[in-house]
């Protein structure tokens, strides 16, 4: 955080956006009870899946093995995401990042992690949205998350075009999502365990096609942590 942003903070601390109290715009409160937990559950079809699993029918479909998701994209998450992605509220990474990684520890052991030492890649935003914003959200992200998780950090996902997917049908996002990410330094990603970051996942067709990438890359598996499902 930069000393202008500490300043503001100073001058004009933020408020809680579900019930107004000062000193941070989500309250250890209202995380607790308005953010409802995504639960043990496939990421594509929602059906009971142990420890977040990708089902075996989905599995068919993409290379993720898990999509740990912290809660669904609506109420108090879907206006945080809109914050802090649309309303230039940075601040908003801190809870986001660390709902995203208590979900993360619910779902793996300390001797998980160990086993897996997971590679912290963000989905690379569009340059023109990151621009347009000032930060590039996920990238803000996946920086907060490897710290808390102690984790390394890696930012050689590319993505080609700048295609918007907000507003998209399904199908157009399936489609826009092929062939749009390239690796550049393979020998990063060759033989490990990656943990592919982002705010909101919709159709799935942004992580499945940024998985692949990366799997074509070296990758030995891919996993996905996301802070909210789109219904």
């Amino acid at each position: 955080m930069s000393l202008f942003e500490l300043a503001i903070g100073w001058l004009a601390p933020s408020r809680c956006i579900t019930c107004e109290a000062e000193g941070s715009i989500l309250c250890e409160i209202c995380s607790a009870t308005e953010i409802i937990p995504f639960g043990e559950r496939c990421w594509r079809c929602g059906s009971i899946s142990p420890r977040a699993k990708t089902c075996d029918k989905c599995r068919r479909l993409g290379p993720l093995n898990h999509v740990w998701a912290s809660t669904d994209y609506e109420g108090t998450a879907q206006e945080l995401v809109k914050d802090f992605k649309f309303g230039q509220q940075r601040e908003a990474a801190n809870p986001i990042a660390r709902l995203m990684c208590e979900t993360f520890l619910n779902f793996n052991s300390d001797e998980d992690i160990l086993k897996m030492n997971y590679l912290v890649i963000p989905i690379p935003t569009a340059t023109k949205r990151a621009r347009q914003r000032g930060f590039d959200h996920a990238k803000l992200l996946a920086r907060q998350i490897a710290t808390q998780l102690k984790l390394e950090s890696y930012y050689g996902l590319l993505r080609h075009g700048q295609s918007r997917q907000v507003g998209s049908r399904r199908a157009d996002r399936l489609v826009q999502a092929i062939g749009n990410y390239r690796v550049i330094g393979r020998s990063h990603v060759t033989g490990r365990n990656i943990l592919l970051v982002d705010d909101v996942i919709t159709t799935g067709g942004t992580l499945n096609a940024a998985a692949k990438a990366l799997r074509q890359a070296g990758a030995k598996q891919v996993d996905g942590l996301v802070f909210a499902k789109r219904l």
